[in-house]
């Protein structure tokens, strides 16, 4: 087989064969940086703890609870008028004959428009804007005759089996997981020997985690047995999030009052934010699947590769 394989590239041309052995190379680069993304991903969503609401610390927190629209008046969607708490819909239009015809998209349209998480001990306002979102439901389809599209401009029509349409949706009153960053705004008690406590217990946790191999691997994301700079400041942050949950755990009384709203936005330093109608072990496991198969892919890649780069020079 590997004969055969190094037979046909050698009769291959040449510029048809340089093209083969950049594209396997730079296709390797790519699915190994894909693989340890979804990896890291992975392990900072099982080692992130989840908070409660009525007692989380401000900055980045996992939050497990029941969405639920503002003020009981859900979203709908576009194509179908479903009661959502978020959308992204899709038309597309086949365009071309023959073995050239392919699907154009001509429409789509993604809410940003907040939504509630309740957790049973309080409430947060969820912004889904630059948020991964893993549905509660999703539909793909094609149907015959009209079908109007609920739009910002106005409604306009489509139909006919040249037309496909795409829905993803979050309902209401469904279970959702959110990792991302949660800040109160409103009044609060942010005294000087109150952050004076917090910087000191946040150096406690971080001197008991380097001192704890167990701890130390539970910051290692990718895995290469040394803890990056970037790592290490996701341990402050967390190290400071905890503090913070500790120091305040005798005020969550008075910081959940009605002069409060939490809210849980895109975390600013490049932190994943992710909004998923799946709980968190499913979605682990969905990104250690995804994982695993871009790692497969470039190891693939990476055999065909050299067998094209002993076979013959690209050059």
């Amino acid at each position: 087989m590997i004969q055969s394989l190094r037979d046909w590239l050698s009769g291959l041309d040449g510029g048809f064969f340089l093209l083969l052995w950049a594209g396997s190379a730079g296709l390797t680069l790519l699915f190994v940086f894909l693989g340890f993304r979804y990896v890291a991903r992975a392990r900072i969503i099982a080692h992130t703890p989840t908070s409660r609401l009525r007692s989380a610390a401000q900055g980045f927190n996992e939050i497990e609870g029941t969405g639920r629209p503002l003020n009981g008046s859900p979203l709908r969607s576009p194509l179908t008028f479903t009661p959502c708490l978020w959308y992204d819909v899709t038309i597309e239009r086949r365009e071309g004959s023959g073995k050239n015809r392919r699907w154009v998209t001509t429409e789509r349209n993604r809410s940003d428009s907040l939504f509630l998480v309740d957790d049973g001990t309080g409430e947060a306002y969820v912004d889904p804007d630059h948020a991964r979102v893993v549905e509660h439901r999703r539909r793909r389809w094609r149907e015959r005759g009209a079908r109007t599209w609920h739009g910002g401009s106005g409604a306009t029509g489509y139909g006919g089996d040249d037309h496909r349409y795409t829905e993803r949706l979050l309902l209401p009153d469904f279970p959702v997981y959110v990792l991302g960053w949660l800040e109160t705004r409103g009044h609060r008690n942010t005294g000087e020997s109150v952050a004076a406590a917090i910087e000191h217990r946040r150096r406690e946790l971080l001197a008991e985690w380097q001192r704890d191999a167990a701890q130390r691997q539970r910051f290692d994301l990718d895995g290469d047995g040394d803890i990056s700079q970037r790592e290490w400041q996701w341990a402050m942050r967390l190290a400071r999030s905890q503090a913070e949950k500790e120091v305040h755990q005798v005020d969550t009384v008075g910081n959940g009052g009605s002069h409060t709203a939490n809210l849980i936005r895109r975390p600013g330093n490049g932190d994943p934010y992710i909004i998923s109608g799946l709980d968190q072990d499913a979605l682990i496991r969905r990104k250690s699947r995804l994982a695993a198969l871009f790692m497969a892919a470039a190891v693939v890649l990476f055999v065909f590769w050299l067998i094209a780069q002993t076979t013959r020079s690209p050059f």
